[in-house]
């Protein structure tokens, strides 16, 4: 197995592994040291089977099986979601997966299925990058405060662009689908400090006034927009794209010239520690 660098400050490919050969635990903890080594790693998985994605990501954690009713379900295997861009599936929003959970998902595994030839690239920010950006006194001005997410506030921005989702902003509140954060987290492997907010889930900042927590948050959501925080995936089909997804956001480029289908899974955060992991 080989990793090699695909971008500056972020992002590798791994080559080398034989999927019809199986997968032995050095291979596996190969993969999980390159993803915390450089956050979004690829991998040319085309003879991938179902069994050995859910193979691979039962190393970061346990798993999730669907958590919210966004997307579909794979046939057979619980743990898998199925993307869709026939079905209307789209994720072209800057954020972070579930953050609306206490624990939201640590890892996310895509196995791109069904590529276009052109479009449907997946981009990528660091948000630890971005805290790293930060001057150290604005580092100081966020420590301790927290932000609330929550499940309802996806909704609640499409129904003010115009989309007639004001029942599901309901709905998803009444479900309870809310928690705090702290900003800035420490990840649990690498011990980089990270940001954790985002423009989907992230409602406001607690502790401080509404004109103070708007501004803060309007500002570093502004942060995280720079160029050299991020790094894109331009797909093949067969690819395997893992991610550090807590301290990393994702933007799905919604401009697939064909159908685009990719199969997710999540490993989440249930307890203090990844479970198995140890820091690469």
């Amino acid at each position: 197995m080989q990793v090699r660098k695909t971008g500056t400050n972020m992002g590798a490919r791994i080559e080398g592994i034989d999927f019809e050969a199986g997968l032995d635990d050095s291979t596996i903890e190969g993969v999980a040291e390159a993803v915390f080594a450089h956050q979004v790693v690829s991998i040319d998985a085309a003879a991938m089977s179902p069994e050995q994605h859910l193979k691979l990501a039962q190393r970061f954690g346990e798993l999730e099986e669907n958590g919210t009713d966004q997307f579909g379900d794979h046939p057979t295997v619980a743990q898998i979601t199925v993307i869709d861009s026939e079905a209307g599936h789209t994720a072209s929003m800057w954020h972070a997966d579930e953050t609306f959970l206490e624990n939201p998902p640590l890892v996310n595994l895509l196995h791109g299925k069904q590529i276009p030839a052109t479009g449907g690239d997946t981009a990528f920010v660091s948000t630890a990058l971005a805290y790293e950006g930060l001057s150290p006194k604005f580092q100081e001005l966020l420590d301790g405060l927290e932000a609330v997410h929550d499940y309802g506030h996806l909704y609640e921005q499409g129904w003010q662009s115009g989309y007639d989702l004001g029942g599901h902003v309901a709905d998803a509140l009444a479900k309870g689908l809310i928690h705090s954060h702290p900003i800035v987290r420490e990840h649990r492997v690498t011990g980089r400090k990270w940001l954790s907010i985002n423009s989907v889930y992230t409602r406001f900042i607690r502790g401080v006034s509404k004109l103070e927590g708007k501004m803060l948050l309007d500002l570093l959501l502004q942060h995280l927009q720079k160029p050299e925080y991020g790094f894109r995936h331009n797909w093949s089909e067969g690819d395997l794209l893992i991610w550090d997804q807590q301290a990393v956001q994702h933007y799905a480029v919604n401009d697939p010239s064909e159908r685009r289908v990719v199969h997710r899974i999540s490993a989440l955060a249930t307890n203090d520690t990844y479970v198995g992991m140890k820091a690469p």
